[in-house]
């Protein structure tokens, strides 16, 4: 696969996961979360246009076309389960598969990709939570903005833009913010702009603008009774 078609399979995945988080996005958000130059962006861009793969709106506004949105759901199915290999099978630590599974996604062939998913029992979620392409959250998802102190959740997925960092997911990882694990919601201090939180592992603060970008649902107290006993 040749270094061009690997750019462009990146911006496709970075749209996606833009327009699945609800995001707008326009050739400056692609600047900022690829790390590229505005001028590379738009020459990027209008080649993506030229093959049918994003339109462009009267307020620069970008989305899929519908070849777009098939090549990005192949793409993100892919990622997850390369996350789901090297942190499943291979042992590489939570915190870092996203990194290398970028590039790995790029390497699999239509058959590998089969065969891998059928050899992992066909995972419906990566690592972080992030469902597959046509699967979803729990209705109930929230992120841990919406909670409310005395509230018990559970963690429900990463948000797909903090996993671009090695450092914060490890911290993440070794206060067991991480999907499955149960939290109690303490309080949220506007002051500090933190929220913080109690498991049976210990208490733990996160900053605001990393809280709204983990998800969660509630859980009953005698859910958390039964996976405390």
């Amino acid at each position: 696969m040749s270094e061009h078609s690997q750019v462009i399979e990146e911006y496709l995945l970075t749209l996606y996961k833009l327009d699945r988080s609800g995001e707008k996005a326009k050739a400056v958000t692609l600047a900022n979360r690829l790390d590229t130059s505005p001028p590379t962006v738009h020459a990027t861009i209008a080649r993506m246009q030229r093959d049918g793969l994003v339109d462009v709106n009267k307020s620069k506004l970008l989305s899929l076309t519908k070849d777009g949105q098939k090549i990005a759901e192949d793409i993100a199915y892919r990622h997850n389960l390369s996350e789901f290999f090297l942190c499943n099978t291979l042992g590489i630590p939570w915190y870092e598969v996203h990194q290398h599974a970028h590039l790995l996604e790029h390497a699999m062939t239509p058959v590998v990709v089969e065969k891998l998913a059928e050899f992992l029992g066909k995972p419906e979620f990566c690592p972080h939570g992030t469902p597959m392409p046509g699967k979803a959250l729990p209705q109930n998802t929230i992120n841990l903005m919406e909670t409310k102190q005395g509230m018990t959740v559970e963690i429900a997925m990463i948000g797909e833009v903090l996993e671009d960092s090695i450092d914060l997911m490890k911290i993440l990882q070794e206060h067991h913010i991480m999907p499955g694990n149960q939290h109690t919601v303490v309080e949220k201090t506007d002051v500090m702009r933190t929220i913080s939180l109690e498991s049976d592992k210990g208490p733990t603060s996160l900053p605001f603008h990393v809280a709204e970008k983990i998800f969660v649902f509630e859980v009953s107290r005698n859910k958390t009774a039964r996976k405390q006993q």
